[in-house]
């Protein structure tokens, strides 16, 4: 106990403070043929690299983008489109949703660029 007390205590007053992720909307049902828009944004770091994965049913989570500030890698993706405005959210699109599309889709950082998953 004096040990995580001294930890969180050293992280206080050192100006450690947690990072957070937030993907917007939380949940979002689209139908086929209909667009869809997902924001990604990263709080209490500055610049991370942010990745967005879709898992269908039943499958592993499939790395779709890697971003940084000022770099767009496509991974597997065909009707996806993905960009990071330097002041704004990481932004997941689609102008019309494929069948093939199904599945969740959701939002990672870290503060290397590497393959996350």
């Amino acid at each position: 106990m004096p040990c995580c007390l001294l930890a969180l205590l050293l992280g206080t007053f050192l100006g450690v403070r947690a990072q957070t992720i937030h993907q917007w909307p939380p949940v979002r049902v689209q139908l086929v043929g209909s667009p869809l828009s997902l924001e990604c944004t990263v709080m209490g770091t500055s610049s991370p690299y942010l990745y967005w994965y879709r898992q269908s049913l039943g499958g592993t989570p499939q790395l779709l983008f890697s971003l940084s500030i000022d770099q767009v890698v496509s991974e597997a993706s065909q009707s996806f489109t993905a960009f990071r405005p330097r002041d704004g959210p990481s932004i997941l699109r689609s102008e019309k949703l494929l069948l093939s599309d199904s599945g969740f889709c959701l939002c990672a950082w870290s503060l290397t660029l590497r393959w996350v998953g």
